[in-house]
């Protein structure tokens, strides 16, 4: 790969990563309100975990 795309690819990688913890970040503000069950909040949890993967 060039090193454009090597960097594309990081900067994707970044992204992705942060978005799935401000997801996380999001979901556990929603949680300690009780707004969202404990089920939920850790159901949600596990998805964007295994997608970050």
């Amino acid at each position: 790969m060039t090193k454009t795309v090597q960097e594309n690819d990081t900067l994707e990688n970044n992204r992705q990563q942060f978005l799935c913890e401000l997801k996380i970040f999001i979901n556990q503000k929603l949680f300690d309100k009780h707004i969202i069950t404990e089920d939920m909040y850790h159901t949600a949890k596990e998805i964007l975990l295994r997608r970050a993967s």
